[in-house]
C-alpha cells in the first residue's frame, strides 16, 4: 500500500516537474526575438547609473509613473552589474521571476486544496499568454508577481486549519507586504482587497488584527516615501497615459487581456483607429469562443459556492479568493476613473494570481446521482482546458505573428544607419534617445519638442524651416517616427512640404520614417 502510494506521488511530482520545465521553456523562448521596446527604454534609462547609492536616489525623480514602483530599477541596476544588458540579459530577470510566480502559487494550492487542484492552478499559470507575456519584459510585472505570490503564500495560513507557528508567517507575510508596495503602488489597492476580504470572510478581529498590525506597521516606510514624492499629491502632474476610451472598453480590456493575454484578439496597432468596432467583428469567432468558455467557468464557480453556502460553508477558501478577485478588480476600476488612468492590464497583474487559484474549484462538481451534476462537471472541465488552449493559440501570436510585434527599435535604427551620409541627417520626433544610442544610433538628432506641437495639432510654427535649422541644412532629411498614431494624419507630410520634397517612407512595427530631400530651387 505504501509503495502504491510513493509510485503515485513519484507520478505526480514527475508531471509537476514536466509542467515547471514547460514554463521555463516558454519564458525563455525566443526571448530576445523582439526589440526592446518604448517602456523597456525607460527601464533602462531607469536603471543608467554606476553604484546603488546613485540608484536609489534616481529612482526618486523619475519624471513619469515609474517612480511610483522604483524596486524594479534598482534591482535591474544589480543584475545589470552582474549580467549585462544584453537582450537576454535584461529579460531574463523577469522570466525567473515568472517561473518563481507559478512554482509559488503551486505550493500555495497544494497546502490549501491538494494535490490535483495545485496541478491545474500550475497549468493555467504556465501556459497563460499573460503571465507570459510580461515574463519575456524588462518591466516591473513580473516582480510584482513574484512578491505577490510570496505574499499570499505566507497569508494563506489562515487558510489551513491547525497550521501551527504562524509568528513566523505573519512577519513574512509582513515583510513582503512592504517589499511589494515598494515594488508597486498598484499593490496597495490589492493588498487592500486582501485585507478587506480577510475580515468580510473570516470575521475574526482578533486574528485580523494580528495579521494586519504588523503589516501596517512595515508598509508605514514605503508609504511614507509616495507621499513625499515630487506630484504624489497631484496625479495630473504625473506623465501617463489618461483615459481615452469608455470606461466599459477598458473593462473588456483587461479582462479579456487577464485571461488570454493581448495577442489572442485584434492586434493593439488594429484597434488604434475609428474602426475598432469593425476589426472586432472582423475577430468574432475568437472572441465569441472566449464569452462562452469565461462563462462556462463563471456559472460553474457560482454553482460551487452556492453549494458551499447551502452545506454552510461560509469560510471556504473558494469565498475568500472570490471575495479578494471582486475586490481587488472595483478598487482598480476606482482608480482608473479618479485619476483617468488609461487601465490596461498589467496594472491589474495581482488578478490573476487568485484567478489561477480560484478556477480549478470549478472542476469540484464531481459526478454523483444527478446525471446533471456530472454533465455540469464535465462541461466545466472542457471549459478550463479550453482556457489553457485559447491562452496556447495567443502564445503562438505573440511568438510568431508579427501582427502583434511592440515597437522595433532594433530595426528602425539599422535602417538609418544604413541610409545616413554625410548628406543625409535623421531627427526623430517621437521615440526613446535611450534606446537609439543602445541600438548603435548616436547620431539621430532630437526633435521631440516640435514632435509635441505636432502631435497638439500645432501648424503656424515652420516646422520645416526649424528642421532645416537643425539640419544644418542637409540635402536630406529622415523623420523618425516611433508611434506615429499620436500624430495628426498627414500633418508631417503637410508641414514639411514647404521645403522639402516627400520622396519615400518606410514602416516597421510602431514606426514609420520618411524620407525628405530638400527642394531644388
Amino acid at each position: 500500500m505504501i509503495k502504491m502510494q510513493n509510485q503515485r506521488w513519484s507520478k505526480y511530482y514527475l508531471f509537476v516537474f514536466i509542467v515547471i520545465s514547460l514554463s521555463v521553456i516558454l519564458r525563455f523562448f525566443m526571448l530576445s526575438k523582439q526589440s526592446l521596446w518604448y517602456d523597456e527604454g525607460l527601464s533602462l534609462t531607469n536603471s543608467d547609473v554606476s553604484t546603488l547609492q546613485e540608484s536609489i536616489a534616481k529612482v526618486r525623480y523619475i519624471g513619469n509613473s515609474d517612480r511610483f514602483q522604483p524596486l524594479y530599477f534598482i534591482v535591474l541596476f544589480l543584475w545589470r552589474q552582474v549580467f549585462g544588458e544584453s537582450e537576454f540579459a535584461l529579460r531574463s530577470l523577469s522570466a525567473i521571476l515568472g517561473i518563481g510566480s507559478s512554482i509559488v502559487i503551486f505550493f500555495t494550492a497544494l497546502r490549501i486544496y491538494g494535490k490535483k487542484h495545485a496541478l491545474w492552478s500550475l497549468l493555467i499559470l504556465t501556459f497563460s499568454s499573460f503571465c507570459v507575456y510580461y515574463s519575456q519584459e524588462a518591466r516591473i510585472y513580473a516582480l510584482a508577481m513574484f512578491i505577490a505570490s510570496l505574499q499570499l503564500y505566507f497569508f494563506t495560513t489562515v487558510l489551513v486549519k491547525n497550521e501551527g507557528n504562524q509568528g513566523i508567517s505573519i512577519w513574512l507575510f509582513s515583510i513582503f507586504t512592504a517589499i511589494g508596495i515598494f515594488t508597486n503602488i498598484n499593490f496597495c489597492f490589492s493588498t487592500t482587497a486582501l485585507c478587506l476580504s480577510h475580515i468580510a470572510i473570516y470575521r475574526n478581529l482578533r486574528q485580523w488584527l494580528q495579521w494586519w498590525l504588523p503589516a501596517a506597521f512595515l508598509s508605514l516606510p514605503p508609504i511614507l516615501y509616495y507621499l513625499t514624492l515630487p506630484g504624489a499629491t497631484d496625479p495630473e502632474s504625473i506623465s501617463v497615459s489618461r483615459l481615452g476610451l469608455p470606461i466599459i472598453q477598458n473593462i473588456i480590456f483587461v479582462l479579456h487581456g487577464i485571461l488570454v493575454g493581448t495577442t489572442y484578439g485584434p492586434s493593439m496597432e488594429q484597434l488604434r483607429g475609428n474602426d475598432r468596432v469593425q476589426v472586432m467583428l472582423h475577430y468574432w469567432p475568437q472572441i465569441f469562443l472566449l464569452l462562452i468558455v469565461g462563462t462556462v467557468i463563471f456559472l460553474a464557480l457560482i454553482k460551487v459556492l452556492l453549494r458551499h453556502k447551502k452545506n454552510n460553508r461560509e469560510k471556504h477558501p473558494d469565498y475568500f479568493f472570490a471575495s479578494l478577485i471582486v475586490m481587488a478588480f472595483l478598487l482598480g476600476l476606482l482608480l482608473a476613473i479618479v485619476t483617468k488612468l488609461n487601465w490596461v492590464p498589467r496594472h491589474s497583474y495581482y488578478l490573476w494570481l487568485p484567478l489561477a487559484m480560484l478556477i480549478p474549484s470549478a472542476l469540484s462538481l464531481r459526478p454523483g446521482i444527478s446525471s446533471k451534476r456530472y454533465g455540469v462537471s464535465q462541461l466545466a472541465k472542457i471549459a478550463v482546458i479550453s482556457l489553457i488552449v485559447l491562452n496556447i493559440y495567443s502564445l503562438f501570436n505573440y511568438y510568431f505573428n508579427e501582427n502583434y510585434q511592440k515597437d522595433d527599435y532594433r530595426s528602425a535604427v539599422q535602417y538609418i544607419i544604413k541610409n545616413r551620409s554625410s548628406s543625409t541627417q535623421s531627427v526623430f520626433l517621437f521615440g526613446n534617445p535611450r534606446l537609439f544610442r543602445y541600438y548603435g544610433d548616436t547620431l539621430s538628432l532630437d526633435g521631440r519638442k516640435l514632435g509635441d506641437q505636432l502631435k497638439k495639432g500645432i501648424t503656424n510654427e515652420n516646422m520645416a524651416g526649424k528642421i532645416q535649422k537643425l539640419t544644418n541644412s542637409a540635402d536630406t532629411v529622415l523623420i523618425v517616427v516611433n508611434r506615429d498614431y499620436l500624430f495628426p494624419k498627414g500633418l508631417i507630410e503637410k508641414e514639411m512640404s514647404n521645403l522639402y520634397n516627400l520622396d519615400s517612407e518606410v514602416s516597421f512595427a510602431y514606426f514609420k520614417i520618411y524620407r525628405f530631400p530638400k527642394k531644388r530651387t
